[in-house]
């Protein structure tokens, strides 16, 4: 999974392949250790990550040393990339992340050999306490847990049939699978023992909330990427790595357009006082939701509701005021309907409640609800209640609209009724 152990803190992408986690909030960063943990708690965390590195640093000196380079230019290609590629993390429209070094560091070892692939990530994991402001501890640990997958998945594509620096042929497919998996599965074992000492959460609940929940989402690209970067490079040597390395950062670049382009999106549907959807966001959900509720002929109701007295309370303590109640009342809508329902202001002191799938008497309930709930929750300003209330209009599409901006116009209609009935009451288009 590539994934280095770092702090677990405030609600962030995890490692390489997760999703965002609601941990604790950041913990005291220090030259020895980056953790949650405190004094003498985080004692058993120092012993772990040492312990680690009592057998991976001499491992990664070993084989830099005995083992054969790959030649001077590749060599301080891979450790360039591996710099760049670890330190560019890669998010996916899910808010999943990971990082393109994964791709780049199993080429090295399926092309060059387990030193080519140590040379991507010993600079990388070295500096990882300057640029990521990781403990000295948790980067000895990140190498060494790292520098054992390699040899773990080494040995695995050796026993499958893998011939270290002979080109890729059909039957390779099958140990370069057995390689990635074998590395992800290490690592996450290993990875596992300092989350379960930090969070107290048991080993095999950590070891399933990292194998499963939070690699499901990032599995199939990250794999697809390993292993075309893994077969390209046995083939096409050092052109390989800059072919997989400019198609991730592609990939980057056209994930962070995509998701502005997403956040742009939502901030132009949101109404900025209320933080209620807006009648545009309403329009697009309706033209893609109402077609479907036609085809299974169910109903769609629609809850028109106007604030009383909102104009008395401008005048009389100020607008300031007035987007007060305002925000009050969309508290009100938001905390009495139910999670499929969407409510949207509709302008000025207007509110407006889809309710699909639900015929006019269950729309009546769910208004008369939030009727009695703005009765029971009283707005105040300054320490003064301030009297207000609820005129609310209830229509439902198909019965009362041939078209959904049919029906609303129609609850619209019966809200205006309520008003004209005395206000702070419910009214429906059947009633007009």
């Amino acid at each position: 999974m590539n994934r280095p152990a770092g702090q677990f803190s405030k609600p962030r992408l995890t490692g390489d392949s997760g999703h965002t986690q609601k941990l604790k909030g950041p913990g005291p960063v220090n030259c020895l250790i980056t953790t949650n943990l405190k004094g003498r708690d985080a004692l058993p965390q120092i012993a772990y990550f040492l312990a680690f590195a009592a057998v991976g640093v001499p491992l990664c000196i070993k084989t830099i040393l005995a083992k054969p380079l790959p030649e001077p230019r590749t060599a301080m290609f891979l450790l360039v990339l591996g710099l760049i590629s670890y330190h560019i993390p890669i998010t996916l429209p899910s808010n999943v992340q990971f990082h393109p070094g994964f791709p780049l560091l199993m080429s090295a070892l399926f092309c060059h050999g387990i030193s080519a692939a140590i040379l991507v990530i010993l600079p990388s994991m070295s500096i990882y306490w300057l640029t990521k402001k990781r403990g000295i501890c948790n980067c000895v640990f990140n190498i060494s847990q790292f520098a054992l997958c390699l040899y773990a998945a080494k040995t695995i594509g050796l026993r499958t049939g893998w011939k270290q620096g002979a080109p890729a042929a059909n039957g390779d497919l099958l140990p370069i699978c057995l390689m990635i998996l074998a590395f992800d599965i290490l690592n996450i074992l290993f990875v596992c023992g300092s989350r379960s000492i930090e969070t107290k959460e048991s080993f095999w609940e950590c070891f399933l909330k990292l194998l499963y929940t939070e690699r499901k989402a990032v599995l199939p690209q990250r794999t697809f990427m390993t292993i075309v970067a893994m077969l390209l490079s046995s083939h096409m040597g050092n052109i390989a790595f800059v072919i997989v390395f400019i198609g991730v950062i592609s990939l980057r670049f056209q994930n962070l357009f995509q998701r502005e382009l997403v956040e742009k999106t939502e901030e132009a549907e949101i109404d900025s006082l209320t933080n209620l959807h807006n009648m545009r966001y309403l329009h697009r959900w309706m033209s893609t939701e109402i077609g479907a509720m036609a085809e299974t002929e169910n109903p769609c109701s629609f809850i028109f509701a106007d604030i009383d007295g909102l104009k008395e309370v401008n005048d009389a303590y100020g607008h300031e005021t007035g987007n007060d109640l305002l925000v009050h009342v969309a508290e009100i809508l938001v905390g009495n309907v139910r999670s499929k329902d969407r409510v949207a202001r509709y302008g000025g002191d207007e509110f407006v409640v889809a309710c699909p799938g639900t015929s006019l008497t269950q729309a009546v309930s769910i208004a008369m609800r939030a009727l009695q709930a703005s009765r029971n929750k009283p707005f105040a300003a300054d320490g003064i209640e301030i009297a207000f209330g609820l005129s609310i209009g209830v229509a439902s599409w198909p019965e009362h609209g041939e078209t959904v901006f049919d029906s609303i116009r129609m609850a619209d209609k019966a809200m205006y009724l309520a008003k004209r009935d005395g206000g702070n009451t419910v009214r429906t288009a059947a009633e007009l």
